[in-house]
C-alpha cells in the first residue's frame, strides 16, 4: 500500500492568497495555480485585469513542475544541457517558462505552484507562495557551482 503525501486545498488557498498579496503590492494583475503530487490542479485563480491566457500559463507551470519534479527553469536547463526539446516528451502541457516551482517536504515531492503575468517577478512570487504553505523553495545547486 502506498502512503502518498500531497498538497491539498488548505495549502493551495494559503499559496494563492500569498501570491495575490505580493502581486497587489507590485500592482501587477497575475494568475496562480497549485497542483498536487500527481500534477492534478487543486486550485487556480486569475486576478482582475490579467489576460485570460495568463491563467493557462500558471496552470501549465504548476503541472510541469509537479510532473517533472523540478522547477520549470531547471527543466529548461536540463533540456539545454542535453540539447533536448519539449516535443521529445510528447506532452503539449509541459513548459519551461519561469514561475513553476516544485514543492518538496521531508516525505518527498508533494506538488507544485505556478505563476503567470508577473514577468520578471514570476519566480519571486512563486517562492513566496511556497513559503506561505510552510515549505522552503528548492534551490538549484548547479547555479551556485
Amino acid at each position: 500500500m502506498l502512503d502518498i503525501q500531497s498538497l491539498g486545498l488548505e495549502e493551495a488557498k494559503l499559496a494563492i492568497a500569498a501570491g495575490e498579496a505580493a502581486a497587489e503590492k507590485l500592482e501587477i494583475p497575475m494568475a496562480f495555480a497549485v497542483s498536487d503530487a500527481g500534477a492534478e490542479l487543486i486550485a487556480a485563480t486569475r486576478m482582475s485585469g490579467a489576460h485570460p491566457r495568463i491563467l493557462r500559463h500558471a496552470i501549465r507551470k504548476a503541472y510541469t513542475s509537479a510532473t517533472m519534479c523540478r522547477n520549470t527553469l531547471w527543466f529548461r536547463r536540463d533540456l539545454e544541457d542535453r540539447a533536448g526539446n519539449l516535443e521529445q516528451w510528447g506532452d503539449s502541457e509541459l513548459t519551461t517558462l519561469p514561475g513553476g516551482l516544485v514543492v518538496k517536504s521531508s516525505a518527498g515531492f508533494v506538488g507544485a505552484v505556478g505563476t503567470g503575468g508577473g514577468g520578471k517577478h514570476d519566480e519571486e512570487i512563486a517562492h513566496i507562495m511556497v513559503r506561505a504553505m510552510g515549505f522552503e523553495p528548492l534551490l538549484d545547486k548547479r547555479a551556485a557551482a
